[in-house]
């Protein structure tokens, strides 16, 4: 994974320290290098207003911005922040008392400026270099990552309702694997409404410099000074951000203001041509693995194997610090240690094919923005993964030597879910597209219920087939978890259903690697599975898939300003066959329903003892404009009004 890619890419402001993750303390912060000192020279001073009494402020708002200022000295890579907020309630005290400032050490100098609490018409100062706390923070580590992140951290005292905190830091430095070129981002909306926001970028004259404005209508104004250029912007009175639910993982919706000294995708490419260039001569011993892998005759298998070997037999874990951020270790070096991150196990993948006479290349992938990524002023930091482009026999391959439970062969490999990426060959001018995966082979659940007298239990016997990437993940998740885990997990699933369910035989999981084909069988009892009827004395037994009714949930904001995200590609079927002790008639009706974004139906069928209900749902989409959103939310409680079917006896 390339770190320092973080997006937004500005550093980030933690208000609340989570304790919950894993920390190392250093002591004091003279004792860990950092410095307090006033502001340098270059920063402009700001100021801000205080809020009228009986200001009125917005329902949950527990802390306002009274002023963000963030001033950017492109030329000595220095970034000053100035952050003034009022407590509103006790929970805004709560949240921002604590101050956390993530950097870096491997490159990076923190410094603080100063720490005051205004309170009517006293001023505190809270900056105590004996209380501030460093520690090595790696919120990456459950991930097999280390880099070398570090956090300082001011817990402040006596802090009450209506004070104002008032802070003020600078990091210098930037990753030296960006060559001396700049690149980096500002906010130009928070979560919380600010009265006012303000962004200074000092820009030396005589270098190129790009902007973009990603999800505002901010613009920048231009002061000329010297020798350097002052790009200025500022916002009164901003809005916060109100966040909706379930949007997709490319849309931005805090706005923010990129910078790059990169103009062309094209000389993203040259910079990191020099990355994946590998001119160390190759190991005996992985010599001799290629030796091995050259015996295979067919082509296909050959990269196929080299494949598997990368993703099961060379364990994922990164040791990205400074550099190692970006640059890739040495292909030898990978295959030695038998570990390394996305980088290192694809420039092995891509050395290994080369050496072979296959045609292969790395390429820069966003796992969070996919093609979003098309919307950014050209950057290093606009990719946070690398895979891999495979040419075989006038067919292209997009291939990721770290996910270690795909199967099947390549021609059925499904490529991974980007969509767009910069294939890092000399040739290359611009983002390449990653075909996507439009019509997956369904997963299928058929659930077979045996019925027998109304105070008898009743068989329930449930298989799941998946295939292609459902299959992995259903792979993934197993080797991840302990089977009685899954068993637990599996059983609590069925039992909002049926409160009587009891694991009859543990499960039975067969998997077919060669097909990438997975197959788990449940085996339950459930007792009481007819409930009388206090109304009427009858007897019912329901059947309801929730499965499919979760693919049908509605998303928590409904009157939208934002796209809503739909799991996409999702093909699934639910086929509900019950053998009942006797005739049963059924009026119900088949029903299809369609949708831009989706596609339901339900067929019943019924004959003799046995009853079938058979549920389809495909996704057509992986998002609803907010403009069609009404629209598909009705069609979604339509399909949802015709889930769940019942015997009365």
């Amino acid at each position: 994974m390339l770190l320092d890619t973080v997006h937004p890419v500005w550093f980030r402001l933690t208000i609340l320290l989570l304790l919950s993750q894993a920390a190392v303390f250093h002591g004091a912060a003279a004792e860990a290098n950092v410095a307090v000192a006033a502001p340098a020279a270059w920063v402009t001073p700001q100021t801000f207003q205080r809020l009228p009494p009986g200001m009125r402020f917005e329902p949950g708002e527990h802390q306002r911005w009274l002023l963000y200022d963030r001033q950017i000295n492109a030329a000595n890579n220095e970034n000053f922040t100035r952050a003034v907020r009022q407590m509103i309630t006790f929970s805004g005290v709560q949240s921002g008392a604590n101050l956390t400032v993530d950097f870096n050490p491997s490159y990076q100098a923190l410094t603080f400026h100063w720490v005051r609490i205004w309170r009517g018409t006293n001023v505190l100062d809270r900056l105590d270099t004996g209380k501030i706390r460093v520690m090595n923070q790696e919120p990456e580590l459950d991930q097999f990552l280390v880099v070398g992140e570090q956090s300082a951290v001011l817990v402040l005292e006596d802090v009450r309702v209506g004070d104002i905190i008032d802070y003020a830091y600078s990091i210098r430095g930037a990753n030296p694997i960006l060559g001396g070129k700049f690149s980096g981002s500002a906010p130009v909306r928070l979560r919380d409404p600010a009265e006012r926001l303000a962004v200074r970028l000092v820009w030396p004259s005589s270098r190129r410099l790009f902007a973009r404005n990603h999800g505002g209508s901010a613009k920048l104004t231009a002061v000329p000074k010297n020798q350097t250029t002052e790009y200025l912007w500022e916002g009164k009175k901003v809005p916060g951000v109100h966040l909706e639910d379930s949007v997709p993982e490319w849309y931005e919706p805090e706005p923010w203001i990129q910078f790059s000294e990169f103009q062309t995708w094209a000389e993203v490419n040259q910079w990191a041509l020099k990355l994946f260039t590998n001119s160390a001569s190759l190991s005996p011993e992985l010599t001799q693995k290629i030796m091995e892998w050259r015996r295979i005759a067919v082509r296909e298998e050959q990269v196929a194997t080299i494949l598997r070997f990368l993703q099961n037999e060379v364990r994922y874990f990164g040791i990205e610090i400074g550099e190692n951020s970006h640059q890739p270790s040495s292909p030898s070096v990978v295959f030695a240690r038998r570990f390394g991150d996305c980088k290192d196990k694809t420039l092995l993948f891509v050395t290994v094919l080369r050496t072979l006479g296959i045609e292969a290349w790395p390429v820069l992938v966003n796992t969070r923005s996919g093609r979003g990524i098309e919307q950014w002023q050209p950057s290093p930091l606009a990719f946070n993964h690398v895979i891999a482009q495979v040419r075989l026999d006038r067919r292209t391959f997009w291939l990721d030597p770290t996910d270690s439970f795909q199967r099947g062969t390549l021609a059925t490999a499904v490529p991974p879910e980007y969509e767009r990426g910069l294939v890092v060959q000399p040739q290359a001018a611009g983002l390449s597209t990653i075909p996507r995966e439009t019509e997956p082979p369904p997963t299928t659940v058929t659930e077979y219920f045996q019925l027998r007298g109304r105070m008898q239990p009743a068989d329930f016997t449930v298989v799941t087939v998946a295939q292609g990437t459902d299959a992995e993940r259903l792979r993934t998740m197993l080797a991840a978890t302990k089977r009685e885990q899954v068993e637990k997990d599996y059983l609590h699933f069925y039992s909002g259903v049926y409160p009587g369910i009891r694991k009859s035989q543990p499960i039975a999981v067969a998997d077919d690697e060669r097909q990438n084909r997975i197959e788990i069988t449940e085996k339950y009892t459930v007792e009481n599975i007819w409930i009388r009827s206090e109304q009427d004395g009858r007897f019912r037994c329901e059947f309801f898939p929730r499965s499919i009714a979760a693919l049908l949930r509605k998303p928590v904001d409904t009157a939208r300003t934002m796209p809503l995200a739909v799991r996409f590609p999702e093909h699934y079927i639910l086929r509900t066959e019950v053998t009942a002790p006797e005739i049963w008639q059924s009026n119900l009706r088949d029903k299809t329903i369609s949708d831009p974004a989706f596609f339901f139906r339900v067929n019943v069928r019924n004959r003799g003892t046995r009853l079938t209900f058979e549920y389809e749902y495909r996704a057509l989409a992986d998002f609803v404009a907010p403009e069609r959103t009404a629209e598909y939310l009705r069609r979604l409680s339509d399909a949802s009004q015709s889930l769940g079917h019942s015997l009365s006896w």
